[in-house]
């Protein structure tokens, strides 16, 4: 059958997995258990209906959240009483899997997930896409370093994509839910800005929310002079903030960006010159990190 809907649609690709590109429509073959990619461009709705009626993908399982699972669930977005914990710290970590495929096993994941932690953690699932886990503050958590080489595991096992948000470690008290809502709101703003990001973090969110929270009629005043500068010399840009994240590390800086460290030092002092603002302190490379996010929106 396959290969009669390859002449159908001579653009399809076809696998033994269906992969995460939303581009696609997956079918799958019973019989040869392989499936097929057909681009939804090509398709009409009729398409889809009858296609997907006669190849149905598996169910995806149904969420079924523990009963202190529930409770934070309950708490954390509803108006539910906050849970009971034996620990005096926890912290988030939210997640999201975006583009998930229809036969994606969240339990299997969810249980291999788990298993990344050196103490028992709450995962508290808010649909089969994003939710939050809840960790006590164990004697040793797990490092970001450690995260991230299991994202690239998890990643391969179960063909998905996963950005996890990593907050930090705060008592149990009447402000935990307020930290869990901001919390939300940064990793929405990493997400709209950096989705190649797979550990996000508040430092690394803070410099975009910090701009986006900046009355917006005020940004082309407060940024105006350096946006002359940057708009005059595009490649600038990246140039600063690449130089900005490696906090001031010109060999790093020309490394990455293929240019000689004479040739960036001679553009990094010219832009000295021009602004006035030393980049090379902390509140002259915070300010020109915002003006270079201005540029860039």
């Amino acid at each position: 059958m396959i290969k009669k809907l390859l002449q159908l649609y001579p653009d399809a690709i076809t696998g033994l997995k269906p992969n995460t590109d939303p581009q696609y429509t997956w079918l799958k073959d019973e019989i040869e258990d392989s499936y097929i990619g057909i681009p939804k461009a090509k398709l009409t709705k009729d398409e889809i209906t009858l296609l997907t009626t006669l190849f149905p993908l598996k169910q995806r399982q149904k969420i079924v959240r523990a009963p202190l699972a529930e409770e934070w669930y309950q708490f954390l977005l509803h108006n539910g009483k906050i849970p009971y914990s034996k620990a005096s710290d926890i912290r988030f970590i939210h997640f999201t899997i975006p583009n998930m495929r229809d036969d994606f096993q969240y339990k299997e994941w969810e249980e291999a997930t788990k298993s990344l932690f050196s103490n028992e953690v709450i995962f508290v699932p808010f649909s089969h896409h994003h939710g939050v886990i809840i960790e006590d503050q164990p004697n040793l958590c797990i490092s970001e370093e450690e995260l991230s080489s299991a994202i690239e595991a998890l990643e391969s096992d179960f063909f998905i994509k996963i950005h996890f948000h990593l907050g930090f470690f705060q008592p149990i008290n009447n402000q935990i839910k307020q930290l869990f809502q901001l919390e939300q709101r940064l990793l929405a703003v990493s997400l709209s800005n950096h989705p190649e990001e797979r550990i996000m973090t508040r430092e690394k969110a803070i410099p975009n929310y910090s701009y986006l929270n900046l009355p917006e009629q005020e940004r082309p005043i407060l940024f105006a002079d350096i946006h002359q500068i940057l708009l005059d010399d595009p490649d600038l840009i990246r140039t600063i903030k690449t130089y900005i994240e490696n906090q001031a590390n010109a060999t790093l800086t020309a490394k990455q960006l293929f240019m000689h460290r004479n040739s960036l030092q001679y553009r990094i002092d010219k832009f000295i010159e021009k602004t006035g603002i030393d980049i090379k302190t902390f509140h002259g490379s915070f300010f020109t990190y915002l003006a270079c996010l201005h540029m860039e929106a």
